[in-house]
């Protein structure tokens, strides 16, 4: 028989997201579409599924439970966030080969308490809280996540985290699903500069920047744009009544409700820098998580998949990227003031040697072995 007629029988991944990460699963999407010997549906729940744009409906299966997802028909599984119904997974890691990914470590790896000082903290969701502690029993029964095959971080610092804690170590790998679509300068006189992501001050430091952007007399036109809703009423409030403190020089464009992904993506094409003053300390069902050590910021992959400059604070982790830092608000106040697209185009520069680590081919390839070693288990 010759070559020609001769065909590698393709592996069945089902990805399963009952929660929250409805972007994660587009990206998955974008790369596993191009992956020759993968074949793969997604099983959401309905609460995810309006949020999903990019994905043909062909390929989603809307379930209420984990339960009734036909895992047998699978070489494999993904598991693109596990928070809750704890119980529901475990027919499924005892099924098929699993590789569920982490994105709150101290949560649902280390096992770590709740901080009393997060439940003062979050009261507004207090009820919510303590229906998962003491209804579902979170607390014991995340321990479950330890009968899955495989773990998978989103980046390599919080890798080196579990690196620390041996008895996870080997079970443990990064998932690199980071590649860069597209990396240019917009050519504009008005310097673009967006906030992605949600506007909260539980994991940016939202308060800072309402203090600093007031004070502002840039070089520069500067155009902010907040990309994400905002967390409440309070908020929304706040971005309604910025522009009216800011310099005539600063423009500020802000959202209501979920942002779909299409709109972000090309929202943030446009950005000259992408502003991401990511807290140092966060929490997750009232257990401290650390932005960089056991929990990723998005803006780490906002910065890469649309080869971005990010400007970070100092606190957090320093990327396999080329970024811009600051130290504090008074230092933010200064580089912001002092912004130009001359520096900018500098700064890009210094960001070209990065491109070649995050090609789409190298990404897909690498992560299509990977799924391909998970299902041969």
């Amino acid at each position: 028989m010759g070559l020609e007629n001769c065909s590698v029988e393709k592996k069945r991944f089902a990805f399963i997201e009952m929660e929250t990460h409805s972007a994660l699963l587009e990206q998955w999407y974008l790369l596993l579409k191009e992956m020759s010997q993968i074949e793969f549906e997604f099983f959401v729940h309905e609460k995810v599924l309006h949020k999903l744009s990019s994905i043909p409906k062909e390929l989603i299966t809307v379930v209420k439970s984990v339960l009734e997802i036909p895992v047998r028909n699978f070489d494999a599984v993904v598991v693109n966030t596990f928070h809750r119904n704890f119980e529901q997974y475990k027919a499924v890691f005892e099924q098929k080969p699993t590789l569920c990914l982490l994105h709150n470590l101290n949560f649902s790896l280390f096992f770590k308490g709740i901080s009393i000082r997060n439940i003062f903290g979050e009261k507004e969701r207090l009820t919510y809280f303590l229906k998962l502690y003491l209804k579902e029993n979170v607390g014991s029964n995340r321990k479950l996540i330890l009968k899955a095959y495989r773990f998978g971080v989103l980046s390599k610092s919080l890798q080196d985290e579990v690196a620390g804690k041996s008895r996870y170590a080997d079970r443990t790998q990064v998932v690199q699903m980071n590649y860069c679509q597209s990396s240019t300068l917009p050519s504009s006189d008005t310097i673009n500069i967006v906030m992605p992501g949600n506007v909260s001050n539980k994991r940016k430091d939202f308060t800072m920047l309402l203090s600093v952007l007031p004070k502002l007399h840039p070089k520069s036109k500067l155009h902010f744009t907040f990309l994400g809703k905002p967390e409440n009423d309070i908020v929304l409030g706040q971005l309604e009544s910025l522009q009216k403190q800011c310099d005539a020089a600063i423009a500020i464009t802000h959202y209501n409700q979920f942002i779909p992904w299409e709109e972000y993506s090309r929202t943030v094409a446009k950005a000259h820098l992408l502003l991401c003053p990511i807290k140092s300390e966060t929490s997750f069902y009232w257990v401290d998580e650390v932005y960089g050590k056991t929990k990723v910021s998005g803006s780490e992959g906002d910065c890469i998949y649309n080869g971005k400059i990010g400007l970070f604070p100092t606190s957090y982790p320093k990327m396999n990227w080329h970024n811009l830092y600051y130290k504090n608000a008074s230092d933010l106040e200064t580089i912001l003031n002092n912004l130009t697209i001359a520096q900018l185009s500098s700064e890009y520069e210094k960001l070209q040697p990065y491109l070649e680590q995050y090609t789409f081919e190298s990404v897909k390839n690498n992560l299509e072995n990977q799924l391909l070693q998970l299902a041969n288990s």
